[in-house]
């Protein structure tokens, strides 16, 4: 049987949600579609918490593309736990926001 892996969301990753439904306020069905990609790829985290390629600068991230935007999570395996770190619009500097 699979394990199964709880999410736990960081402080950042609020933030940058937060700013991301700010940003694409006058964009609804862009920000839907984001979101709904967010939510398939998140849930399918809890069973495959390793299908997302290793983020090659900091090897402790892995990372998943969904349009225009960066997520990074790590997994915690001892405790079976996901943590969410970042979503980040991919045409900043990603190594400075990590």
């Amino acid at each position: 049987m699979a394990m199964i892996f709880k999410i736990e969301y960081i402080s950042t990753f609020h933030a940058d949600i937060s700013n991301i439904a700010n940003n694409l306020d006058d964009y609804p069905q862009k920000a839907k579609r984001i979101f709904e990609k967010l939510d398939k790829v998140l849930r399918n985290l809890v069973e495959m918490p390793e299908i997302y390629p290793i983020y090659e600068h900091i090897p402790v991230f892995r990372k998943i593309i969904i349009e225009d935007y960066l997520l990074f999570y790590s997994i915690n395996e001892k405790d079976s736990i996901i943590e969410v770190h970042r979503l980040i619009y991919g045409r900043t500097d990603i190594k400075k926001q990590l």
